[in-house]
């Protein structure tokens, strides 16, 4: 059997889009029974939703995918569940974006306001007892992650009756991936794919939890510089793996444009949003000759790459770039800003700086952390290697030990000393991180005092950060 590569799992994820009707004519979309061509392999379409064939009431699209062999028959050791993401001409995948993913609704959404012409449409048509109740049922609809898991369930049944033991994963692109994500949680299947926003917000506090404590089981790569959409909800679920992609142009070019006074709020937001879309899009990722994902210098990105030296400079920056998006939008009407405008983008400042020093002393203490270890790792190999000596072999094991202990040679003269020469650093890094909180908290006691006081600037703040 040959494996899938990260390669084979964006091509399947693009290939995917053709499912969608409004993106696709009736012979471009993908079917029950379709071929598709994932690097040298053909690969059969087995199971198909949310196309033409088999419309959802919510705009989800998923397919399962199998290899063939050169008979012609389907491989039902691996297949892949890959969904598809947002169509921003879809009304429903954005109302699934914002009512699903950003406000955790899990069971149903809003798609529409329920019309006082087709109720008393219904009325006149004689259905009078039950045109407001069908009116408001017509525009609730199940959220997509719910349809998700429901179609993950029915390729399931028919897999396992083809191969008890097949091994089945997710996979998507962007809104598809968050919906790979939370299906490969719910069935505990492997999942891997691209840009996809966290999931925390559909989540209890026990399944935040274990995909915390279980990352090898998921693998959503992100581009860091993907501030916009992939990494719109952070990454409380813990298991975005971020992509040494350390072009940073868009945040450059966006703070460029939010300063721009000769744009209006609504031109800088279309420049915007057309330029997150580049970092955003599925192509932009590059694989090595064996279809392993590589960053930018070459190297195999791995579950272990959970993020490159450049993302709290990266995350930063995408604080700032809102920053300069808000005084932006303050001053557009011209007249500087106001004594309470200044003040709030001062302490919104005050803020970023704050949390970018506590965010880079807390990573430097990881980094000693896991440092601290390798050099404990590495001090009892070494003392290993005084149990049995390249050469000697009259000596007993008790006698070497003896001899290398005469010399200064101990368990507490290697390893011990090495243990207690890196805590100290982490103890220096640990003080470090809790001198950064506290200034932290400092900054922040001393905006809320201040909003105490004055509660007409309270108000006003609120409605400010509304806006970004």
């Amino acid at each position: 059997m040959d494996y899938l590569t990260d390669k084979d799992y964006n091509e399947i994820a693009q290939k995917a889009y053709k499912l969608d009707p409004k993106e696709n004519s009736s012979k471009e979309q993908l079917y029950k029974g379709s071929l598709i061509e994932v690097g040298n392999r053909q690969f059969q379409v087995i199971d198909a939703i949310g196309n033409s064939a088999e419309p959802t009431e919510n705009s989800m699209q998923a397919m399962a995918v199998a290899p063939v062999d050169d008979q012609g028959n389907v491989d039902y050791s691996q297949v892949v569940v890959s969904y598809v993401g947002t169509n921003f001409g879809e009304k429903k995948d954005i109302l699934n974006d914002l009512e699903n993913l950003g406000m955790g609704f899990t069971d149903t959404m809003m798609v529409g306001v329920p019309s006082g012409y087709g109720v008393i449409k219904r009325i006149m048509e004689g259905d009078f007892k039950n045109a407001v109740q069908k009116e408001f049922t017509e525009n609730i609809v199940p959220v997509q992650s719910k349809t998700a898991v429901e179609f993950a369930q029915r390729v399931e049944k028919k897999v396992r009756q083809e191969n008890p033991n097949a091994i089945i994963t997710t996979n998507g692109h962007s809104l598809g991936e968050s919906m790979a994500l939370y299906t490969a949680l719910k069935m505990g299947w492997n999942n891997v794919g691209f840009n996809g926003p966290d999931i925390h917000n559909i989540l209890s506090e026990e399944e935040i939890a274990y995909m915390q404590a279980h990352p090898e089981q998921f693998r959503n790569f992100r581009n860091p510089n993907d501030l916009i959409l992939g990494n719109i909800l952070g990454n409380k679920t813990g298991v975005a793996i971020y992509v040494n992609m350390t072009d940073a142009r868009f945040i450059d070019e966006a703070i460029g444009i939010l300063q721009d006074k000769s744009l209006s709020w609504k031109e800088k937001a279309d420049k915007i949003y057309s330029l997150g879309d580049k970092y955003h899009s599925y192509k932009t990722w590059q694989f090595n000759d064996k279809g392993q994902l590589i960053d930018e210098n070459g190297n195999i990105v791995t579950n272990n790459a959970r993020g490159n030296r450049n993302t709290l400079l990266l995350e930063t920056k995408a604080r700032m770039m809102r920053y300069y998006g808000l005084k932006s939008l303050l001053t557009e009407s011209g007249g500087g800003l106001s004594s309470n405008e200044q003040i709030f983008l001062d302490s919104e400042q005050a803020t970023i700086a704050a949390e970018s020093l506590v965010s880079s002393a807390q990573q430097t203490l990881d980094q000693i952390k896991i440092e601290k270890q390798k050099g404990i790792e590495e001090a009892e190999a070494l003392f290993e290697t005084t149990k049995s000596p390249f050469m000697v072999s009259s000596l007993s094991p008790y006698e070497i030990e003896e001899a290398f202990a005469d010399g200064g040679v101990t368990n507490d003269s290697i390893v011990g000393d090495v243990e207690s020469s890196l805590e100290k650093k982490v103890q220096q890094a640990s003080q470090l991180l809790d001198e950064m909180a506290r200034l932290k908290e400092q900054i922040t006691s001393g905006i809320n005092k201040k909003l105490e006081e004055d509660t007409a600037l309270a108000g006003e703040f609120n409605q400010w950060r509304s806006l970004n």
